[in-house]
């Protein structure tokens, strides 16, 4: 990552930063279910949307997170584990 990009997501609001996150997230998902599909593995995986302004505090940021980085964790030990 370069400099740049780093100051370009640090100049985001804090909901923006939230959303691009998200989005990071959910195109991690999807890169692990289409290795999952060329492995034939049936996915489970499940990556929730952050809707912006969606008034969350800190805390329940970082669970709403954690859930999804958990998931994606699970999966890619699957993935690693037949691969």
């Amino acid at each position: 990552m370069t400099e740049e990009f780093k100051k370009a997501f640090s100049n985001l609001s804090v909901d923006e930063k939230r959303n691009q996150i998200s989005n990071e997230l959910i195109i991690i998902s999807e890169l692990i279910k289409l290795k999952e599909e060329s492995l034939k593995l049936p996915s489970v995986l499940s990556v929730k949307d952050y809707v912006s302004n969606s008034n969350m505090t800190e805390s329940e940021m970082l669970d709403f997170l954690y859930e999804d980085i958990y998931n994606i964790q699970k999966e890619l030990i699957t993935v690693f584990s037949i691969n």
